[in-house]
């Protein structure tokens, strides 16, 4: 009977270590699948970084051409709105300096109404 409770002890023994060795490789195969893929994703975290990066230097540079674009535009619409102010201030003198001629009362010819038009 003591022999038999060796054995049975023996067997359980070496089951165990088999399937303690089964189980360790089992994992072994596991952590070298996973360290693979965290490999793959930080190879592609690292992709997805630089480009981040150069859309955000792509970002800045249109933001900067925006933003000299928008200078020159308001530098632009204060130069029309000058050029529009002198325009009426001449034509309120011309106005002014032909109300006492003769030809005051005469309308002015189309080549010149047309130039007028444009200020």
């Amino acid at each position: 009977m003591f022999t038999n409770i060796k054995a049975y002890f023996g067997f359980g023994v070496g089951l165990s270590l088999v399937v303690s060795l089964l189980f360790n490789y089992s994992q072994s195969q596991i952590n070298q699948n996973l360290s693979t893929q965290l490999i793959a994703s930080n190879l592609t975290v690292e992709s997805l970084t630089a480009k981040n990066q150069a859309l955000d230097r792509q970002v800045q540079g249109l933001v900067q051409a925006r933003d000299v674009a928008q200078l020159a535009a308001d530098e632009t619409q204060r130069e029309v709105m000058k050029l529009r102010r002198d325009a009426q201030v001449r034509l309120k003198e011309v106005r002014t300096v032909i109300q006492h001629e003769d030809c005051y009362a005469q309308p002015l010819p189309d080549a010149v109404t047309e130039r007028m038009h444009y200020y």
